[in-house]
């Protein structure tokens, strides 16, 4: 039975739609999860998630649109992966298992619920409970290893409501629940060719670890009883044929518990965000170019913006436009994150250059303008004003 989820408040929602306006929505998944985590310090970056917002859509057609995406051969690769594993009844996905996890598979309930279910939020509903009524089965009955293909996992995420889809969401090994995820990169030798592609599948892992822990938790059930080691199936070395390994995430899972209870709630949002606050003007195709990201530079002003070229380069849609207001007024980012943070109260580089030649420090300032002019005496002395460049003493 699916259960009805309490309906929204029609204030909040629609003080989200007011922050969206024509802003491309996306759904919460893993890989949002995880890229919200390297720039959760933003507040834009904060407010986008909650109100649902693409934003690598965002600016789609603009010079600041970031060009994220899988590579056409790696979804290639994987889509063959899958096939591979799900092929003859599962027959190599029971290989694997038998082999990896010392239990025979041959004759394990293999049950696919990708199929069978419609294609939207109806069918991600009812999957959720099918998964939640299995797992309790899978718990019960230590005598049958079940696997379940595809499982849904509900979580609250910010206040709204969220569905996550797993690969071998529940492997019952003595009921005993082990999460599984499958990645078509090879491991070479024993050894993962990318290790941040190994570090991300393991929050991956780990996201599904915690969210059916809250599930049997829900259902009066130890959420002890899902192991914290992780499986991953992998090609072995350059060809496809499929490997095992288990790996302990516990310290992943307390990561992600940490960065799903800092999501801010859609209700702090609706009523912290200026009215003025919208996303509406950034996704306006028919405005030009400049208009977007003007309207962009005066929204995150608002909102507030916190630009770390590492993080947000690698994780944010937003990053490229970000870098055009910092450009635009010299923030203490240009010269990097590590930069940034030993500047502390310090606007731009032009105000540091000032501080170097000793201008007096704001109270913001003064704890970083005694090292800043200190700084600049040394250069002076090294590199004495008038002095070209190139002839520095040696």
């Amino acid at each position: 039975m699916v259960r009805r989820r309490t309906p929204p408040d029609p204030a909040v929602e629609a003080a989200l739609a007011r922050v969206r306006g024509r802003a491309p929505q996306m759904r919460p998944n893993v890989r949002r999860l995880a890229a919200f985590a390297g720039v959760h310090s933003c507040p834009t970056a904060a407010v986008a998630f909650a109100a649902r917002i693409d934003t690598d859509r965002l600016l789609a057609g603009t010079t600041a649109e970031m060009p994220f995406g899988q590579s056409p051969f790696a979804i290639g690769r994987g889509i063959a992966f899958e096939a591979l594993l799900r092929k003859h009844g599962h027959a190599e996905l029971r290989r694997v298992l038998s082999d990896g996890l010392g239990v025979d598979f041959s004759l394990a309930a293999i049950e696919n619920l990708r199929e069978g279910y419609q294609p939207n939020r109806h069918g991600l509903l009812v999957r959720a409970s099918v998964t939640r009524g299995r797992m309790a089965e899978i718990v019960s009955n230590p005598d049958e290893p079940v696997v379940l293909d595809g499982a849904v996992l509900r979580a609250d995420v910010g206040g709204l409501p969220a569905f996550f889809e797993a690969d071998e969401m529940a492997i019952g090994v003595n009921g005993e629940i082990i999460v599984g995820e499958n990645k078509s990169w090879p491991v070479v030798d024993g050894r993962p060719t990318d290790e941040e592609l190994l570090g991300a599948a393991l929050d991956q892992a780990a996201t599904y670890i915690l969210l059916g822990r809250r599930t049997l938790e829900q259902s009066g059930i130890d959420p002890a009883r899902i192991s914290s080691k992780a499986v991953l199936v992998t090609p072995r070395n350059t060809g496809l044929a499929p490997v095992l390994h288990r790996q302990e995430v516990g310290s992943r899972i307390r990561r992600v518990d940490r960065l799903l209870r800092g999501v801010p709630n859609v209700n702090d949002i609706a009523a912290s965000v200026p009215p003025s606050a919208t996303f509406d003007r950034i996704a306006d195709a028919s405005l030009a170019e400049e208009a977007r990201l003007d309207a962009f530079g005066e929204v995150t002003e608002e909102l507030g913006r916190v630009y770390e070229p590492a993080a947000c380069l690698t994780s944010c849609g937003l990053a490229w436009a970000c870098r055009r207001c910092v450009f635009a007024f010299g923030g203490p980012a240009l010269a990097g994150g590590h930069i940034a943070h030993a500047l502390p109260g310090v606007v731009t580089l032009v105000r540091v250059a000032q501080l170097g030649r000793g201008a007096p420090p704001s109270p913001a300032e003064a704890p970083t303008a005694a090292p800043i002019a200190r700084a600049g005496r040394l250069y002076d002395e090294v590199l004495p004003p008038g002095q070209p460049a190139q002839q520095r003493p040696a």
